[in-house]
């Protein structure tokens, strides 16, 4: 299975993915320090450093072809109790972005991560968006205790 990995941080995701066979072969990560460790552990894979440069058209210049599955850990900030809860008021709300890829890409299968805070917060939005673009989608809360951790850390 082949996979595009927006948001990527340093690769969480797409290490567990690896883990389970699959291969990483875009991300779309903007920060240079995440930039750095991603060309560290996948020197071959490309990075396009900004969510509204990944298009079907950048995709096909880099000669990617082919993708199954779409992760995004698309940012929290909006949605999380520890800020202001603006949602899509406030301008780090990307999950727009996130479909406009989704439309444009036509992965078999999308995996998306987020807060808590989310499932109050715009995850009906998502959920209905998701549905109307002709995925089954399913929302599960996953404790950090799930991995062993020893501290409160719920995740969608």
């Amino acid at each position: 299975m082949r996979k595009a990995s927006l948001f990527s941080g340093i690769g969480g995701v797409d290490i567990a993915a690896h883990m389970a066979g699959m291969e990483t072969v875009v991300f779309c990560e903007q920060k240079p320090f995440p930039q750095r460790v991603l060309h560290k552990h996948w020197p071959a894979v490309p990075i396009i450093d900004d969510v509204h440069d990944f298009t079907k058209g950048r995709l096909d210049e880099l000669g990617i072809g082919t993708i199954d599955l779409v992760s995004a850990g698309y940012p929290c900030q909006p949605a999380s109790f520890a800020g202001k809860r603006r949602g899509e008021e406030d301008d780090r709300w990307l999950w727009p972005e996130v479909r406009r890829v989704l439309s444009e890409v036509r992965p078999r299968w999308f995996i998306g991560e987020n807060v808590f805070g989310h499932v109050s917060l715009g995850l009906d939005t998502v959920l209905t968006d998701l549905e109307d673009d002709g995925y089954a989608a399913e929302a599960i809360v996953i404790p950090a205790a799930a991995v062993y951790a020893s501290h409160r850390r719920d995740r969608v």
